[in-house]
């Protein structure tokens, strides 16, 4: 994982907050440079142009979940639904807790144009159901899985959720357990309503018990 220093995070931090507010065209390097304290030289020596400062952004969010789930990969010690559980509280926090990126993300998902993010996005995509398609067919093959499980669906499932928690904030804080939490109570309130949830939904899914 590429090492950056405190002042290159600190510019990727407002990038990704401009970018997400603004989007990408409508955000300059100016603007960024004026918002992150720096001059426009130093971004343009740290990050080169524009474009692979997104690409930068998109690199370091996306490393963190590569890492993350290599490592629960080689677990020995936890079981399939302990991994796949430990799956979902991570995406939960990371989804709800990096919104900007998420905003960025699921527009550049939407952009018809062939864009160098846009094949990170996939790529990344593709490396998660890669592993975690080993966890469920090794708990297939020891009996403790359902066959007839569609990884694919399972990874739409996790994610189309979350994403579709975010902006319906409005809605879900009508909920008398919610409406008089303020914005953490309520971020901790929705982290776990939505696990609860979704480990319900995948244990049905994946095992023999309900």
């Amino acid at each position: 994982m590429e090492e950056y220093s405190e002042k290159q995070l600190s510019i990727l931090t407002v990038a990704e907050r401009l970018f997400a507010d603004q989007g990408f065209h409508g955000t300059s390097v100016r603007d960024i440079a004026q918002e992150a304290d720096v001059n426009i030289a130093m971004i343009s020596y740290y990050f080169g142009s524009k474009d692979k400062l997104l690409e930068s952004i998109f690199k370091y969010r996306m490393e963190t979940s590569r890492k993350f789930i290599n490592e629960l990969l080689e677990n020995d010690t936890m079981e399939p639904l302990q991994k796949i559980n430990s799956l979902i509280d991570r995406f939960i926090n990371k989804m709800l807790g990096e919104q900007y990126f998420q905003c960025i993300m699921s527009r550049e998902q939407l952009n018809s144009q062939q864009s160098p993010i846009r094949d990170l996005i996939w790529q990344l995509k593709g490396e998660m159901l890669g592993l975690m398609r080993p966890i469920v067919t090794n708990a297939q093959e020891a009996g403790i899985f359902y066959k007839d499980v569609d990884v694919e669906m399972l990874m739409t499932s996790l994610f189309g959720t979350i994403h579709q928690v975010i902006p319906a904030k409005h809605i879900l804080r009508t909920n008398p357990e919610a409406k008089d939490l303020n914005d953490d109570e309520y971020r901790e309130y929705l982290k776990n309503r939505v696990g609860t949830h979704l480990k319900k939904l995948f244990k049905a899914i994946l095992t023999h018990e309900f």
